[in-house]
């Protein structure tokens, strides 16, 4: 599986150094970017159509890694009150069973053991 991803991505990557390559004159020619917002006036120096590529997929990618930290945290939120949950749980699973355990004790230290009816009726109630 790792080869067959690492010759994906080749391929990937290949198609898009050609895509990049037949167009090298798109890619090298030179724009500038204009704000206009009114009160606000902003324009890039002359910059390679290529620069303005890579600048906005980098601002994507960081984009994309800030709203996936968001979620991060939320779900290191939940899974802290999950185990918040097991942890009461766990510790009433065990108060039960020692309830479970006292109850089921002998009232009779003797080392006999009970008889089969009384064996038959505790694994009743257990049930």
């Amino acid at each position: 599986m790792k080869k067959v991803k690492i010759a994906f991505w080749l391929v990937v990557f290949g198609f898009i150094g050609l895509v990049i390559y037949q167009n090298k004159d798109f890619f090298m020619s030179e724009s500038r970017l204009m704000i206009d917002l009114g009160f606000f006036y902003y324009e890039t120096p002359f910059l390679a159509n290529a620069i303005f590529f890579v600048a906005f997929f980098l601002m994507g990618i960081l984009i994309s890694y800030f709203f996936s930290l968001l979620k991060h945290f939320k779900d290191a939120k939940t899974i802290k009150t999950f185990k918040a949950k097991e942890t009461s749980l766990v510790e009433t699973v065990s108060s039960l069973e020692k309830q479970l355990s006292a109850r089921t004790l002998p009232a009779d230290p003797s080392p006999a053991e009970p008889a089969e009816d009384e064996q038959m009726d505790m694994a009743a109630e257990l049930k």
